[in-house]
């Protein structure tokens, strides 16, 4: 089991959580993937998870949306265990945005297209209805003069930036981000944190996967830092980049070249 600390100055600690980890497990064949992972997702917080690649981070966000099944333990979605069923986890799903580090995007569609098929396929929204919704969020992240190009003619910051507003305009309860500035050239990766930090800023609840160590530092509520499958340590961000406990997030930290 992991321990978490305490968690009275947590945002909204006191309140009951969005997502809950339970002791969950993901085993591949022999590999452990995930070892007792304990640790919850409160509302309006954003949650950054980090650690070195192959660590555990992106299996327990996908396993939030059952995209990986666990072995053992128990995930909990606004109090109620993850379902086993495909209509029931269908349905859970429509209340989670997620962000995956490739883009996604159906290419022989336009972008309007891209952002407005969710609704009205999944949601059975009206053209109109999905077609103002999906322009209010292509205004949100700065593409609404893009709503008629094809995939094709964005850059990849441009295009992670739609998969954002084809996320949000599923109006989900929290969204999880899966590495979502990993495949992007460094002139881009910038655009795409702004549009992130301002759905902070809103208030959305967020579960952030990503090596992006000052997002990390500069946006988050709380830090989960993750090895071999364990959480190693977790606390508010000026704790875990200033005053690590831990010798393994320290060790991290210096191979990434923090210094604070």
């Amino acid at each position: 089991m992991t321990v978490e600390p305490a968690t009275a100055s947590r945002k909204n600690a006191d309140q009951p959580a969005i997502v809950e980890y339970r002791d969950v497990r993901k085993l591949y064949g022999s590999f452990v993937a995930l070892d007792g992972v304990s640790a919850r997702v409160n509302k309006g917080e954003v949650l950054c998870l980090i650690g070195p690649s192959g660590s555990g981070k992106s299996t327990l966000l996908r396993s939030t949306n059952a995209l990986e099944k666990i072995e053992g333990g128990t995930i909990l979605i606004d109090g109620q265990p993850l379902p086993t069923s495909a209509t029931e986890i269908r349905k859970v799903r429509q209340r989670m945005g997620m962000v995956f580090q490739s883009f996604e995007l159906f290419p022989h569609k336009t972008v309007l297209q891209n952002v407005t098929i969710g609704p009205m396929s999944v949601q059975k929204l009206s053209n109109k209805a999905a077609d103002e919704r999906a322009r209010a969020m292509l205004q949100k992240v700065g593409l609404l003069h893009k709503a008629d190009q094809y995939p094709a003619n964005l850059s990849g910051g441009q295009q992670q930036r739609v998969a954002i507003a084809r996320a949000l305009a599923m109006e989900p309860k929290i969204m999880l981000f899966d590495e979502p500035t990993s495949a992007l050239d460094p002139e881009t990766i910038g655009e795409v944190l702004n549009v992130m930090k301002q759905l902070a800023d809103e208030g959305m609840t967020m579960v952030v996967v990503t090596h992006e160590m000052n997002f990390a530092r500069r946006v988050a509520n709380w830090v989960i830092v993750f090895d071999h499958g364990k959480i190693v340590e977790q606390g508010h961000p000026k704790q875990i980049f200033e005053d690590a406990r831990q010798e393994r997030t320290r060790d991290f930290l210096s191979h990434l070249g923090w210094n604070g």
